[in-house]
């Protein structure tokens, strides 16, 4: 391996059992020798991530490593740098569908967010690592104190989240409620439009994420539009 040189590990299935212990209190501790035993023959940057599109029962985990610190920046782009370097890069095919079906900018940016299950069994650890001893004591503010309403910004301005309280800067927003975000690529909206007809659960799903709004495919450059109930409608 060249000195800036990158290795991926597959680290085995995914939990999802937000009350499970440390990893140094289970099976897993293996994944936490191996960390050590990479950091000991010399990479000084790893990213844990997780993928569910791998044709297993559930998600699983995987280790990125790099050789040198620094090399990893491309690791930080943001969700438009990716899917405009894709939209460069990619091979176009002749069917003209896209060569990637589980793959954009925004599962990127997924990539970069560990799951809400990996943070608080990390900090379940003995001692407590020094990364979670700086947001345990930060004030959090409960999902009670906001609300989804109309924006009155004005016309067109659609529904948004708003506080009914003031927030000091620096808060955590539902720290105890929240699990993982919810974000809807534009491609899982494509996948919506070809089977909208299937199911009625399909269509129910689709009309709550029109309402709360989704990712657009931003290395798009023009206005996309999609066949939906057999005529063109754009494509927000």
């Amino acid at each position: 391996m060249s000195d800036k040189g990158m290795i991926v590990f597959q680290l085995g299935q995914a939990t999802e059992d937000y009350s499970r212990p440390a990893s140094q209190f289970t099976k897993e501790s293996r994944r936490l020798a191996l960390v050590d035993l990479l950091v000991d023959v010399g990479f000084e940057a790893m990213h844990l991530y997780e993928d569910g599109n791998c044709g297993f029962d559930g998600a699983w985990t995987f280790l990125v490593a790099f050789k040198k610190d620094g090399d990893d920046q491309a690791w930080y782009r943001s969700q438009a740098h990716v899917d405009v370097q894709i939209h460069k890069r990619m091979i176009r095919t002749k069917s003209e569908i896209h060569a990637l079906e589980y793959f954009d900018g925004a599962v990127m940016q997924g990539y970069r967010n560990p799951h809400k299950v990996f943070e608080s069994a990390f900090c379940r650890a003995e001692p407590t690592p020094d990364s979670c001893k700086t947001d345990r004591f930060r004030e959090s503010v409960p999902l009670s104190d906001f609300e989804v309403k109309m924006s009155t910004v004005g016309d067109g301005s659609g529904r948004g989240v708003f506080a009914k309280v003031d927030i000091k800067q620096g808060t955590a927003i539902s720290k105890k409620e929240a699990t993982r975000a919810i974000h809807v690529p534009g491609s899982a909206m494509d996948l919506m439009d070809r089977y909208w007809e299937q199911s009625a659960d399909i269509q129910n799903a689709y009309n709550y994420i029109d309402g709360y709004g989704w990712e657009t495919h931003t290395f798009v450059s023009v206005l996309c539009f999609i066949t939906l109930h057999g005529k063109m409608q754009e494509f927000k």
